[in-house]
């Protein structure tokens, strides 16, 4: 008896440290150790340095740039004297790249080429990632003072830059909505801008918001378009705002702006430029000022990929971008009051969140 107990044993020691090995392996090859880390960070608000060095990527579009240490990563402080910087900086907001695929340093990236491609205008990109997952709200100090933070950072760029584009999906459009009325042109595609509607397992094991922060970000989107919308800033502003139209997970974040669903919610009207449902050929897509927002007919939160897929992706920001390419344009003031417009946006069952993040 005391044989078999002892190979009892050990058989089960062996299972144990195979199981974990075997979990270890597939966790660093599949989602790297950042989810768990970033949610470990989240929680404790403990700074790993392998995180960190992941919050910022600078791009110049001088190679040869050397004005920037290459240590800044994880808080870049601007160099004011560069003589290689381009006219336009694009900043990036990753979405839920550590739980989603593994970490992203550089979303949306190759879009941005592709679409200077065929031009002569050069761009620096700053791109940004969320190390603890808690949408932008932690700084690189791991206080809960990321809008702060990186409304600073925008606005400090603002003046180094001719012209500032953001843009970003999902919990990072949810920053572009919060940053929009520093930058020139904002771009957000199914922006969260209420994580409690998310619900509670999400908030917790995919990107963390306590209810409070929750509270910050409503009212900081909803301050930031009303600037936007009534032009008191500091120079043209423009946010569009891109959702899925059939995504039961968009429909929940757009009534609470556009109003309607299934509580009933009022339109902040005062907030907003126009609702439309999406067009090409539509010249609001090319306003230097106001707030828009544009449905789709598409049924999955992952619109941005699902543009990239149908080739649709590219023309749209270019045409979000002209006035941000166009000389001509740059001091030209937006009077001309539109008529906002209402949409009916179609109701669905309640299922999944579907929140599957594009990564561009």
């Amino acid at each position: 008896m005391d044989n078999w107990q002892r190979c009892f044993y050990s058989l089960l020691g062996m299972i144990f440290v195979l199981t974990s090995i075997f979990l270890f392996l597939l966790i660093k090859r599949h989602r790297g150790h950042g989810y768990f880390l970033s949610k470990f960070s989240a929680f404790t608000r403990i700074r790993f340095d392998h995180l960190e060095q992941r919050r910022q990527t600078y791009c110049p579009a001088d190679k040869t740039c050397q004005c920037h240490p290459s240590n800044s990563a994880s808080n870049i402080q601007p160099n004011f004297l560069c003589p290689h910087r381009s006219r336009t900086l694009y900043m990036s907001f990753a979405g839920a790249a550590m739980i989603v695929g593994g970490v992203r340093t550089t979303e949306w990236r190759g879009s941005m080429h592709q679409l200077h491609n065929q031009s002569n205008d050069t761009f620096d990109a700053l791109f940004l990632t969320d190390p603890a997952q808690c949408f932008y709200l932690q700084d690189p100090n791991y206080q809960w003072q990321g809008i702060s933070y990186y409304r600073q950072l925008v606005e400090t760029y603002m003046k180094l830059y001719q012209r500032v584009v953001l843009i970003g999906a999902s919990l990072g459009g949810s920053m572009v909505c919060m940053c929009a009325d520093l930058a020139t042109v904002s771009i957000a595609f199914n922006p969260i801008l209420d994580p409690i509607l998310l619900g509670l397992p999400w908030r917790i094991m995919g990107a963390y918001c306590p209810a409070t922060q929750a509270r910050i970000i409503r009212e900081r989107v909803h301050m930031t378009m009303e600037k936007i919308k009534m032009q008191d800033t500091m120079h043209n502003c423009v946010l569009h705002i891109h959702w899925s139209q059939l995504s039961a997970a968009d429909q929940r974040q757009a009534h609470r702006v556009v109003g309607g669903g299934k509580q009933k919610q009022p339109r902040q009207s005062e907030c907003l430029t126009s609702v439309a449902d999406f067009d090409i050929n539509n010249q609001a897509m090319s306003s230097p000022t106001g707030v828009y927002v544009w449905f789709h007919q598409c049924t999955r939160h992952a619109l941005a990929m699902f543009l990239k897929r149908s080739n649709l992706l590219i023309p749209l920001l270019k045409h979000h971008l002209q006035v941000a390419t166009d000389d001509k344009s740059e001091n030209i003031s937006f009077t001309e009051e539109r008529n906002s417009s209402i949409i009916e946006i179609p109701m669905l069952e309640e299922k999944s969140n579907d929140l599957r993040v594009p990564l561009l």
